[in-house]
């Protein structure tokens, strides 16, 4: 990958914490991008609104803006598709009600995978989980640290294919919701949908039809794609007239992550709509 190129000011619209499965709380994460200069920053933890407050709060501290936000796993047609929302009024019923719902879905699944591993053989015990997520909004990743911690394989990666991808021995499938519906959810919290890394997700036909029905934006910076992906997915935004997002995607348990950290090139007309929206 290499979509970087110059720009006036750093900023970083796709940021994990241990909220989810980042390996940095939200004030750590905030005191690095600060060290780093970011001056715009966006927490998208996935289908959860914890530590926001904390990080709005370091943001405040630290003089950068802050969009309070979240990135939604969704699927349709068999296309795992991820929404990120930003600036969303937190204290919406509708946003918390869905996020719990969701939140319950994790749970269910990660007590079901930990015993299709003890299946296999792998004992796995919940405080092994909560040393990467103090939050206990534990997912897949959780798990392959775990695994990984334990000898049991030598990466995450190799986790995921031996055990936690779909298809693969412990894997189990949980709750998403639709795109569409999620565009709805995050309108009505006020607000702003933008689909992730849509180079992964490999449903470009879909984008169309999300824009019309309230997608407000691309992330055509990521570290995922390439620098064709990078031309493809701005077109694709200007044909629709879609702002042009981007972000790291930080999650911060690999060395190479600070790498990206801060290094996407996002228009400031975009940062400018989002501080005005």
């Amino acid at each position: 990958m290499s979509c970087s190129k110059s720009y006036l000011i750093k900023a970083d619209l796709h940021l994990h914490t241990t909220a989810s499965d980042g390996a940095y709380s939200p004030k750590d994460l905030i005191e690095l991008a600060a060290k780093k200069q970011i001056k715009y920053l966006a927490i998208t933890d996935h289908d959860t609104l914890q530590g926001l407050d904390e990080a709005a709060k370091t943001c405040q501290e630290r003089g950068i803006v802050f969009f309070p936000g979240i990135e939604f796993s969704t699927v349709y047609s068999q296309h795992e598709i991820h929404i990120l929302g930003y600036n969303l009024q937190l204290t919406n019923p509708n946003l918390i009600s869905i996020v719990k719902k969701l939140q319950n879905s994790r749970w269910l699944r990660m007590e079901k995978m930990i015993a299709k591993l003890k299946s296999l053989g792998i004992s796995i015990e919940k405080e092994e989980l909560a040393k990467f997520s103090t939050n206990r909004n534990w997912g897949r990743l959780h798990l392959a640290l775990v695994l990984q911690e334990k000898g049991i394989v030598n990466s995450t990666a190799e986790a995921f294919q031996k055990y936690l991808e779909p298809g693969a021995k412990a894997y189990v499938p949980r709750y998403r919701l639709c795109p569409f519906e999620t565009l709805k959810i995050i309108a009505k919290a006020g607000g702003k949908s933008v689909i992730a890394h849509p180079g992964l997700s490999k449903a470009d036909h879909l984008i169309p039809l999300l824009a019309e029905k309230g997608l407000i934006g691309i992330e055509v910076y990521h570290p995922a794609h390439s620098e064709n992906e990078c031309l493809k997915y701005r077109q694709l935004a200007q044909k629709h007239n879609l702002i042009i997002t981007g972000g790291s995607d930080f999650h911060g348990h690999l060395a190479e992550d600070l790498k990206y950290l801060g290094e996407m090139p996002i228009p400031l007309s975009t940062l400018s709509y989002l501080k005005s929206n």
